[in-house]
């Protein structure tokens, strides 16, 4: 059965609106005669026009608008070929091209041929991002890669664990992990993205067999929902012998008796907590005393160059280091590149050492 195209909009009400292309073609501006309505100063009176051709391709034309029509925002001129996940704007009246309606949708009688209020605006509004579709698609299949990278004993540089690093595999997004999460944040889908990633590294070490120590990390934002707990049940299922150390950012710790029941819940259950980040912004050293780590790693930014650092910030550095010792907690350097970070950092008492001097992370799924 061929699929219908529709128009999905985001109108001031704050309601998704899904308007259905039956039959072509498609008028659309604010004449109550036009097929789609747009009840909007910022669009034409006979705005735009969505046609197929006769492969049945989508075409959208602007028929002389005053504030012009855009694809992907970038403002056509002639008749443009529009694919679905395609964002078009009418004047500032955004909508996605879209052949797949949600029958919850349909339900909630968000499917209409009538007039819709837009606001006006001065720029583009992005209540749809460009590669929206491709990133849920990635998340639904797994389109995820994971590296795993080398956590060594700075004295004997035996291999003690591996940091899971995440990666994108989808062809039509980045690999970055860094970008990704910018995107994911934008559709308030990084708790997702944070899961799946741990997920792929869990199904990494039950596909490797034995035991492994792998440090996986958290998003500030699921660490007080009720779902993380019960996922980090899940990936320890998967990889029943995989030796489970979460990382956290060190402000979490803020949260005073919401991140101890945190820690608790995840020490019952035998996973490990690592404080990450440590001293990329205000160290809490008291709270951390309160509710201590088993690791404690210390931020890249105090450790590169620092054997090239005055003698107070070294000073500095060291007692950071004692201190964190002394409360129970291994202290780990991140982003060891030379001997002579190394160096220094091992005068200083750190145990733990993981970069690139070490081991350079690698593709392990």
């Amino acid at each position: 059965m061929m699929k219908t195209w529709f128009l999905k909009g985001a109108p001031v009400d704050g309601n998704t609106l899904l308007v259905p292309m039956r039959t072509f073609p498609v008028t659309v501006g604010r004449s109550t005669q036009c097929t789609l309505s747009i009840d909007s100063t910022g669009v034409s009176r006979v705005h735009a026009s969505l046609d197929l051709n006769e492969k049945g391709e989508l075409f959208v034309t602007d028929l002389g608008s005053t504030n012009g029509t855009y694809l992907n925002r970038q403002r056509i001129m002639a008749p443009t070929p529009a694919a679905e996940g395609d964002i078009l704007h009418f004047g500032t009246a955004e909508f996605r091209v879209d052949r797949q309606v949600d029958s919850a949708l349909l339900s909630k009688g968000t499917v209409t041929d009538q007039t819709c209020l837009f606001a006006v605006d001065s720029s583009l509004p992005e209540n749809f991002l460009l590669l929206e579709p491709q990133f849920m698609e990635m998340l639904l299949s797994g389109q995820l890669r994971v590296a795993w990278q080398p956590i060594v004993d700075f004295q004997t540089l035996d291999v003690l664990a591996y940091e899971v690093l995440g990666r994108g595999a989808h062809l039509a997004l980045p690999q970055s992990p860094y970008h990704l999460f910018l995107l994911a944040e934008k559709l308030r889908k990084e708790v997702e993205l944070s899961h799946a990633f741990r997920v792929r590294g869990a199904q990494a070490a039950s596909q490797r067999g034995g035991t492994v120590r792998l440090f996986m990390n958290s998003h500030p934002r699921e660490m007080f929902m009720d779902s993380f707990l019960p996922s980090i049940d899940r990936i320890r299922a998967i990889a029943p012998r995989m030796e489970l150390v979460m990382e956290i950012h060190e402000t979490a710790v803020n949260e005073g008796n919401a991140m101890k029941t945190v820690a608790d819940h995840l020490r019952a259950r035998g996973v490990l907590m690592a404080y990450d980040d440590f001293g990329a912004g205000q160290a809490r050293l008291r709270e951390m005393a309160e509710i201590p780590a088993d690791i404690v790693k210390f931020d890249m930014g105090l450790i590169r160059d620092i054997h090239l650092a005055p003698p107070k910030k070294q000073q500095m550095l060291a007692q950071l280091v004692k201190i964190v010792s002394d409360l129970g907690s291994q202290t780990l350097a991140e982003g060891v590149e030379t001997q002579e970070e190394a160096e220094v950092c091992r005068q200083m008492g750190f145990q733990l050492c993981q970069g690139y001097l070490t081991g350079r992370p690698e593709i392990v799924l």
